[in-house]
């Protein structure tokens, strides 16, 4: 029997061979967001932390709040999906945003919660996720990780080196 071109298609793209990310991928899914919440989290431990009576929000929290205030601005920036669908990309942001923001009030928990597991986990989706092109809701998410870790360096950078 022949095959349907259905199949056809199907095989022939399984015979591909797996593809390598782009820098322009590299750049915008895990370099960019990263940076702004290394810039955000070391703006917020230098300008912000020294004005806050009891401690929060903390420059992970800051950095996470800054990223939602920001995202129409990384949705444009940072994606190739018509700039009409930013509140989707500011929905996947806010869906992991808030829980990130609950952990970190937590402490220490939220420091293996909000910092260790989520490196893991962000680690594992920049590995895999540049493979599909997905839409603007998961790439917040995967940016979201970025700048909950890029925040978390940059507050622990800019207070080692002013301590």
């Amino acid at each position: 029997m022949e095959a349907s071109a259905e199949e056809t298609t199907s095989l022939q793209v399984e015979a591909l061979p797996p593809r390598s990310a782009t820098w322009r991928e590299t750049f915008d899914n895990v370099m960019a967001p990263t940076a702004f919440g290394m810039g955000a989290g070391a703006l917020w431990e230098a300008l912000a932390m020294p004005h806050l009576s009891y401690g929060l929000p903390n420059p992970p929290q800051g950095g996470l709040l800054l990223m939602l205030l920001f995202a129409p601005l990384l949705h444009r920036l940072l994606t190739n999906h018509p700039q009409s669908r930013w509140k989707e990309y500011l929905g996947g942001a806010t869906a992991l945003a808030f829980p990130l923001l609950l952990i970190w009030s937590t402490g220490f928990g939220g420091f293996v919660c909000g910092g260790y597991v989520t490196v893991v986990v962000w680690i594992w989706v920049s590995t895999s996720w540049w493979r599909f092109h997905l839409p603007p809701f998961r790439l917040a998410i995967w940016h979201t990780m970025g700048v909950n870790i890029g925040a978390l360096g940059g507050s622990l950078l800019y207070f080692s080196m002013m301590a």
